[in-house]
């Protein structure tokens, strides 16, 4: 099920994916969209994803469900449909009174499936998927799979976020990391042309021979609102070292799936 409030929406517009788990949208994706939407050109697309999984177990014999205060009940298939539906519905509301505060089109999508997984079937080259690291319904080998796909396969860009604060509007610098390669030298491009048209300064860390830890560590200390890497910079030897990074740097990380320009021509 999609909403769109604008018929005349250009549906080949760049997007800004991102999963709706709760009422309220995730701080650091809206303030990503909020900064950044009208640079690249995206729209937002907010989508909530009733898990397939839990589906099929609520069509098992003798499946029940524990409440926090210990009440044991059946797991009944046409009771977890409505419970989503509500849920769905109050997370639309809240999407998209937050996509009209930053002035953003926006779509609302309703899937059937495994959770990121079934967001990134939506995605393509010119989109950013927004992944949370702190979601702890997700475990960080589905978002390391989902990450490795969407950069790998998709050729999209991956925004890591891990829930504790938005980006914030002040003078706060993006950050960019160049290994020193022709991957890394065209992310620095890049980087640079979003944060001119964001109106934020652009700060390097170039090599690739520090240790990741330390490198987190070095970033922290500049103190930006973003960091933006090629997804697979020699930094990054794994995907779990670039969700490890986002963990500990304290900012979004901006992950680029390919060599493309991410701004939109004017």
């Amino acid at each position: 099920m999609t909403t769109q409030p604008n018929e005349d929406v250009d549906v080949e517009s760049h997007k800004i994916l991102i999963e709706i788990d709760s009422a309220v949208p995730q701080a650091e994706a809206i303030s990503f969209a909020r900064r950044m939407g009208e640079p690249i050109g995206a729209k937002l697309v907010g989508c909530f994803v009733e898990n397939q999984a839990l589906m099929d177990l609520a069509e098992l014999p003798f499946a029940s469900e524990v409440s926090f205060s210990g009440i044991v009940k059946p797991l009944e298939t046409e009771r977890l449909a409505r419970e989503w539906e509500a849920q769905a519905g109050q997370a639309k509301a809240a999407f998209a009174a937050a996509a009209s505060e930053i002035g953003l089109e926006w779509s609302f999508d309703v899937k059937r499936g495994q959770p990121l997984f079934a967001v990134l079937e939506n995605a393509s080259q010119e989109d950013v998927l927004v992944m949370n690291t702190g979601n702890h319904l997700t475990s960080l080998s589905d978002i390391r799979r989902a990450l490795h796909a969407a950069t790998t396969d998709v050729h999209a860009d991956v925004l890591l976020t891990s829930a504790r604060r938005g980006m914030g509007t002040g003078d706060a610098p993006l950050v960019v990391l160049d290994d020193m390669t022709s991957q890394g030298e065209f992310c620095a491009h890049a980087a640079e042309a979003l944060a001119t048209r964001a109106g934020m300064a652009c700060l390097p860390v170039r090599g690739a021979d520090t240790d990741l830890a330390d490198l987190a560590e070095i970033v922290r200390q500049m103190g930006p609102s973003l960091v933006v890497a090629n997804a697979h910079s020699k930094f990054f030897e794994k995907d779990g070292d670039a969700t490890a990074f986002s963990m500990a740097v304290g900012c979004p990380v901006l992950l680029l799936g390919s060599e493309r320009d991410l701004q939109k021509s004017d």
